[in-house]
């Protein structure tokens, strides 16, 4: 049971949270720990030009959204966070050819938009050394609001950003939590 200071002290960081502005819920995330694992990340040229286009810019605006182009740097930027060493390559390496622990495969599997979303489906397969696979994981991410623009294209960059950003925090948080990468690492 809480003590009354310990309560005041919850009470009154919450309403500073949310004064604040800043969701209690995230702040109530935390950051996976470390893996114990040394991983090698596929990142295709495939997987790194995804992009959704549609429109002539004549009859209908020119859409262009280069999620694979923002996607792969940050990938490659934020997934060490989550391993002892993250080693990056351009394909599945064959099996028992690597000398790491997990093989992680990103693959585009939807890119969409309509007049106010842009939503991005990535799927994870994590593999072993012998190429079996450990795990299998969808993510689904978007980027809110107006998202046509018939000027410069900033709310198109702006949700195109936000698509990534949530995939790459929903990246972490899948791969640092999942149960099968968690055995491996003990």
């Amino acid at each position: 049971m809480l003590s009354r200071n310990a309560l005041y002290i919850n009470v009154v960081g919450a309403l500073l949270l949310v004064s604040s502005g800043v969701s209690p819920l995230a702040v109530a995330q935390t950051v996976p720990a470390k893996l114990k694992l040394n991983a090698e990340l596929v990142l295709t040229p495939e997987f790194c030009s995804s992009q959704f286009k549609r429109g002539n810019g004549w009859s209908t605006p020119k859409e262009r959204y280069p999620v694979g182009a923002k996607l792969c740097p940050a990938l490659e930027a934020e997934l060490p966070e989550l391993f002892l060493s993250v080693k990056k390559s351009e394909q599945v390496p064959a099996p028992n050819a690597s000398n790491a622990d997990v093989i992680l495969v990103p693959k585009i599997q939807d890119i969409s938009a309509t007049m106010k979303e842009l939503v991005v489906e990535v799927e994870w397969t994590a593999l072993d050394r012998a190429g079996k696979t450990l795990w299998v994981q969808a993510i689904q991410a978007s980027g809110t609001g107006k998202v046509r623009s018939l000027g410069t294209g900033k709310l198109q960059k702006k949700h195109n950003e936000a698509a990534v950003d949530e995939i790459i925090a929903k990246s972490k948080e899948t791969i640092g939590s999942s149960p099968e990468l968690l055995k491996l690492a003990q």
